[in-house]
């Protein structure tokens, strides 16, 4: 014979597999577009589609969910973040000097269009509008990997400073994020 809290427990899972399928599932083929155009080519778009499933759940199972297609997309954007810094991670010598970051650079060229439909374009675009010294701190911090510390002192800075700067750039990032309906 079942216990009650076994009983609740099978309950709530019925629960969420009704409210997955009924609220998230149906973006998946809007999720998939979304992620394909974004993703690095070396990365599987279905093992990243499980992985937003999964955290999906799992924040279903702590609390209410109120926008699933919002809090799906603003997970896939999380883990897209993630896989984009990976792919800048083995590649920061171009960080030298900031202001001839080709990604950052405004001027159109051949090399900057192609760059434009690459992978990771929104979230270039979306550091392309902080300001110098906060794209700066934000790309040593999020993709060099280097500590605070480290910023501030190659900076000549407070850490106070730079994480200060850290908040503005995310928060301005989110709200790009948020104006172009990403998150």
């Amino acid at each position: 014979m079942m216990n009650h809290q076994a009983q609740l427990d099978i309950e709530a899972d019925n629960h969420i597999s009704k409210w997955f399928e009924d609220e998230v599932k149906i973006y998946e083929g809007e999720l998939r577009a979304y992620l394909c155009t974004r993703l690095p080519k070396t990365v599987e778009v279905d093992d990243v589609i499980q992985n937003c499933y999964k955290r999906i759940i799992s924040v279903k199972r702590r609390t209410t969910v109120i926008t699933p297609r919002g809090l799906l997309f603003k997970i896939a954007c999380n883990l897209l973040l993630d896989e984009i810094g990976k792919k800048y991670n083995s590649k920061t010598d171009y960080l030298a000097d900031m202001d001839n970051f080709d990604v950052l650079n405004n001027e159109v060229t051949p090399i900057n269009t192609l760059t434009q439909l690459d992978d990771h374009k929104i979230l270039e675009d979306a550091i392309r509008t902080l300001p110098k010294r906060c794209q700066r701190i934000f790309i040593y911090f999020h993709f060099e990997k280097l500590s605070q510390k480290e910023i501030a002192k190659r900076l000549g800075i407070s850490v106070n400073t730079i994480q200060t700067q850290l908040a503005i750039g995310l928060k301005k990032c989110r709200k790009y994020f948020v104006h172009k309906n990403i998150l």
